[in-house]
């Protein structure tokens, strides 16, 4: 099985300021690989996503908490800004992530350096791919009507992009904009190998750091400045927030700190999942990280036994959830690797309702539901 990640390559390429005269259709969407989504074709294939699941769970690497990455830039003319979420009446901290699907308030100050006989005027543009926000018939609207390059009859606050006369001088304005639902999640295409001839589509979640909001450009110049962010979905802030708070269980000591050989790897693995674009499967296997789950463990020799064993088990479990995914249809090959789980979970619910009848139980309750899904 292979996807393959595709957009239209007109309507996402990435157009930067040159030497040359700079179009505002430059302000497009920027993917966090540093290309556009236009640009990006990628062929990922089952084994490589279980090679990387194997790989995060047995590195051992250090985990950190779940970052939301990018951040707000500003340069050239453009100074700092500020951002009020109209859609979820809040104030978004410095470098916060916009949410797709949210309408916005971009509040920004452009400081002209001097005033320019040669050049008339600059304009302001935002990024084309923004939407109206929710209940406004507007784009812009300018705080200090008093700047010199502002002239209120020529100024258009429902076009995308504003022209102020080249004057030297700060203008304060606001943005207000919604960024479309589908933003951050492209469909990728994958065809199964007993149906090559059949397309598939799968919905993944990719957010995008660097995207040019706002880039201000003298007429027939090129680019004096630019504010850009991170946009990411509610489906990424979800899972980023459930690992946040999955990653603290051993360090607050609501789960034993026996467990993290076990804890750590599904950790890493569920973010192996949220950088494959897959963060709703990352939020389910933290779900599984309950304290209730894990008992105080035995203090024999046999605990070490227990605990790889039952980490085992649920790899494999990890692993069976990955492959029933993309694997629907054969349900001869699912009911044969039910089956050898099934086992597995068995010899150690045998085990271990010597030592611990909760760990049995749970043990018990996941062999059910694997029954159930067969």
């Amino acid at each position: 099985m292979r996807l393959n990640l595709a957009r239209n390559d007109e309507s996402r390429k990435i157009k930067r300021p040159t030497g040359k005269k700079t179009d505002p259709s430059f302000l497009m969407l920027k993917s966090s690989a540093g290309v556009g989504l236009s640009d990006l074709r990628r062929s990922v294939s089952l084994a490589s996503v279980l090679v990387l699941l194997a790989v995060a769970g047995l590195s051992g690497a250090n985990l950190a908490f779940a970052q939301s990455s990018g951040g707000w830039t500003s340069n050239g003319w453009v100074g700092s800004g500020s951002i009020h979420d109209l859609t979820g009446n809040s104030d978004l901290s410095n470098g916060q992530p916009l949410i797709s699907g949210h309408s916005y308030n971009l509040t920004l100050q452009i400081n002209v350096p001097n005033t320019s006989t040669s050049t008339p005027q600059f304009q302001v543009s935002l990024n084309n791919l923004l939407e109206p926000a929710s209940g406004q018939s507007l784009f812009w609207a300018v705080h200090n009507p008093s700047y010199a390059g502002y002239n209120r009859t020529s100024f258009t606050g429902g076009s995308k992009t504003v022209a102020f006369n080249y004057a030297q001088g700060s203008v304060r304005l606001s943005a207000y904009f919604k960024v479309p639902t589908n933003f951050t999640i492209p469909l990728a295409k994958y065809s199964l190998p007993s149906t090559p001839s059949l397309n598939r589509t799968l919905t993944l979640h990719l957010p995008q750091n660097g995207v040019i909001f706002v880039s201000v450009v003298p007429v027939g110049s090129t680019s004096t400045g630019a504010f850009t962010a991170s946009v990411q979905d509610q489906t990424v802030q979800t899972f980023i927030n459930s690992y946040n708070q999955t990653a603290n269980l051993i360090p607050s000591g609501k789960i034993p700190s026996s467990y993290s050989s076990l804890v750590n790897p599904l950790l890493n693995e569920s973010q192996a999942l949220n950088n494959l674009g897959l963060p709703d499967q990352g939020s389910t296997l933290l779900g599984a990280l309950v304290p209730s789950a894990f008992p105080t463990p035995p203090s024999s020799s046999l605990q070490t036994y227990l605990l790889v064993g039952l980490a085992v088990a649920v790899l494999l479990v990890v692993v069976l959830a990955v492959l029933m995914l993309r694997t629907k249809g054969r349900s001869g090959y699912s009911s044969t690797l039910i089956g050898e789980v099934q086992k597995d979970l068995a010899v150690l619910e045998v085990t271990a309702a010597k030592y611990d009848k909760a760990m049995a139980d749970k043990l018990k309750s996941l062999r059910a539901k694997l029954s159930e899904s067969s």
